[in-house]
């Protein structure tokens, strides 16, 4: 059972909304970041802000909880602080609960700046969360393969790059992954290799296999960890 948080622009899913909002103050005038001198900056940049995000968040773990995206804004100050969190959107469990305690764990900023001066800027934030991972033996119908295990396979095998080297026995690679509802692949991980490179191979290969039949629960299909052995012969 996994939790797993993407956010960001390639693993994340986080995207910067600007906001647009402004007082009739000018000293307190909301700034949106699409026209601003200076954009406000997170310490060591945006992609330092999705890694706080990720590593911060919890996500639902509850076997209920279908993913969705929670949607937040909030203000950096003229002193960098993060105020003004709002919840717009979030999709139950705790989700908006969640966004606001972490936002209100964040770093200053370095604040935006307008004609020389340091001014306040509004930010909006989806926080995209992926549904509950089940294991195995927790779903009525486990993953497959169109074609079945005997088509990956032969997929695996016409496509796997087996070392040369003649100090290399064979034996089995043993991968992990997550069959997602649209049936592709995630979190492939390594669970064993042979050395020689088979690991890193394993992951190649099976990035590329699609259209595989994800596992049901209810009647509904739902995220499901998976695993296979690859074996391999000896030179």
């Amino acid at each position: 059972m996994k939790k797993i948080l993407i956010i960001g622009i390639a693993f994340f899913a986080i995207q910067i909304v600007f906001a647009q909002e402004t007082t009739n103050d000018s000293s307190n005038t909301v700034y949106n970041t699409a026209g601003i001198e200076v954009k406000p900056e997170f310490p060591g940049g945006i992609e330092k802000f999705y890694q706080f995000i990720g590593a911060n968040y919890n996500t639902p773990t509850s076997k209920d909880f279908l993913g969705g995206k929670v949607y937040v804004t909030f203000i950096i100050e003229k002193d960098g602080q993060v105020t003004e969190i709002k919840v717009l959107r979030d999709v139950g469990f705790d989700t908006g609960k969640e966004a606001v305690r972490v936002l209100e764990l964040c770093p200053k900023w370095l604040p935006g700046e307008q004609n020389g001066k340091k001014v306040r800027c509004s930010f909006s934030l989806p926080i995209a969360l992926q549904a509950y991972v089940f294991d195995i033996k927790e779903v009525d119908v486990a993953p497959n393969y169109q074609g079945g295990f005997e088509g990956v396979s032969k997929i695996i095998l016409e496509n796997f790059k087996t070392p040369t080297s003649k100090e290399f026995k064979g034996g089995k690679v043993l991968i992990s992954f997550t069959v997602e509802i649209d049936g592709s692949l995630s979190d492939i991980q390594i669970y064993k290799d042979l050395g020689f490179g088979t690991g890193d191979e394993a992951v190649r290969v099976l990035k590329g296999i699609k259209n595989w039949i994800p596992a049901q629960k209810n009647g509904k299909k739902v995220r499901c960890n998976f695993g296979i052995p690859i074996n391999l012969k000896s030179n």
